[in-house]
């Protein structure tokens, strides 16, 4: 899986784009991804779902798995437009009250604090 990235280092944020499917056979790869990140100090990590028609309990792992570091270091995880069938993944799951839901990466931005 190539994951996209684009970086803020203004807001300390990440974007990082996730392709049609987030599952067992790519979490891996994302989830190194957002540790790399983190540990370079992006605390503010947009995950954009714009694109992602199908997410398992692998890939809700991986979008869960830094939550607490970044939340601990002042920072937060937050997603992007998830279609339709993500959003009910996420609401099933409760993930919808843990990780908050923007329209854009402009929304999401401006929502982390000011560094």
């Amino acid at each position: 899986m190539d994951v996209l990235v684009e970086l803020f280092d203004d807001k300390k944020a990440a974007v990082i784009k996730i392709p049609t499917r987030l599952d067992a056979s790519n979490s891996q790869p994302f989830k190194e991804k957002m540790s790399e990140l983190v540990d370079k100090g992006y605390i503010n990590l947009i995950i954009d779902l714009t694109q992602t028609n199908f997410i398992d309990s692998s890939g809700l792992g991986a979008l869960v798995g830094k939550i607490s570091t970044c939340r601990k270091n002042g920072g937060d995880v937050k997603l992007i437009s998830p279609t339709q069938r993500v959003m009910e993944i996420l609401q099933i799951t409760n993930l919808d009250k843990i990780l908050k839901v923007y329209r854009s990466v402009d929304d999401a931005l401006k929502s982390f604090k000011t560094i």
